[in-house]
This record gives structure tokens, sequence and C-alpha cells, in this order.
């Protein structure tokens, strides 16, 4: 059974540095960044977003378990006015040799069921559009679209 624990320092610091590089990556493919600019993007943003790190009000870390074996991280913060509070998840990551085995699926309840303890209504989150298998989970779980961009490269 899936169980998510709040992430330790040493787990943030360790995921911190990989999303980083997952959201420059994901930056170089779906927007054409050089890496440079990339990773000055994703730094920035991380800067931003969390810049009290692991202890940012209104951010909430998870490690996601299976038994003994870490299976994966989680990121979600609350957002809007005080009346209309969601939250968002802003990083979700499988190990590469678990995915396909259903923990990404249970990682999206299991932090369904933490903001709907909250109190929190609805949940969103981003995806890039080159990513058509976490598209297709979004969906299964009965996420749709709210905006779309689009974009065409000219040359």
């Amino acid at each position: 059974m899936l169980e998510l624990k709040a992430m330790t320092a040493q787990d943030y610091e360790f995921w911190s540095l990989r999303s980083r590089m997952s959201y420059a990556q994901s930056k170089i493919k779906a927007n054409g960044l050089t890496r440079e600019e990339a990773v000055k993007v994703a730094n920035a943003d991380f800067e931003r977003l969390l810049p009290e790190g692991l202890a940012t009000k209104e951010n909430f870390f998870f490690s996601a378990f299976d038994g003994e074996t870490r299976v994966g991280f989680v990121w979600f913060q609350t957002r809007g006015a005080k009346d209309n509070r969601r939250a968002y998840i802003c990083d979700i990551i499988v190990e590469p040799d678990l995915r396909g085995k259903g923990f990404g699926k249970q990682m999206m309840v299991a932090v369904e069921a933490d903001a709907s303890a909250m109190g929190l209504k609805r949940i969103g989150l981003h995806v890039f559009g080159y990513n058509d298998a976490a598209i297709a989970l979004y969906k299964s779980l009965g996420y749709f679209t709210t905006d779309l961009n689009m974009e065409k490269p000219l040359s």
C-alpha cells in the first residue's frame, strides 16, 4: 500500500536538484530552449516558488513509499483567494524503473485525499504537451483541460 511521508531535508535536497534538471529538460523538449536558458528558467522558477525551500509556507512535500521502497516524490501547494483555496500539483515523480506499475495513480489519489482533507475543493496541475503518458493518467483520474497554449517553430 502506497504511503506519502513528509519529505526529509535529505530527500528534499536530492529531489530539488533532480526536479530542477527534469524541469529544464522538459523546457528544452517542449519549448526549444537551450540547455543554458532552460537551467536558468528552472532555477529562477524554483527560487520564486520556494524562497524558503522545504519550509516555504503553503507548500507540501512528500516522499512516496511502497512498504520500505521509495517509489517517488510529490510536491503540491495551495493557491487562490481565501474563500476559494485549491491545491496545485507542482511536481510528481515516479522512479523510472517503477513506472507503469500504478504508483503514479496511487500518488495522485493520495494527494487528492490530502487536499480534500484540507478542505480544498479543486486540484490542478500543469503537464507538458508531449507527455502523453501523464496526460492519459490525469484524464483517467477525471482531470480536464482548462487552458491550452500552442506554439509553432518558425524555422
